[in-house]
């Protein structure tokens, strides 16, 4: 069964920084960065009970290539994704959402 998705507004705009941030260290990097994020959320949309539980019911799934996690949780059937933040950034970001 693939699950719908729902990018909450503070991910997307985290999600559009980071492709932003990567298209200014080299052109065509933040697409490369996107299709990255796209694979994650195949496999969350798939799967999501596979990634770990990180904080309560907030699971965390990390990309392959870019040190960046998704965190999300299940709304019923819905795969919420609440944050994309930086591996070096302090958790505390996504946890008061």
């Amino acid at each position: 069964m693939t699950h719908p998705l729902l990018l909450r507004p503070q991910a997307r705009a985290e999600l559009l920084e980071a492709r932003a941030w990567y298209d200014g260290e080299r052109p065509g990097l933040g697409s490369e960065f996107l299709t990255e994020f796209r694979a994650a959320v195949g496999l969350l949309r798939e799967m999501p009970e596979a990634f770990p539980a990180v904080h309560g019911s907030i699971r965390r799934i990390l990309l392959k290539r870019f040190p960046y996690a998704l965190y999300f949780f299940m709304d019923q059937d819905t795969v919420v994704i609440v944050a994309v933040v930086h591996g070096r950034r302090d958790p505390a970001v996504w946890r008061a959402r």
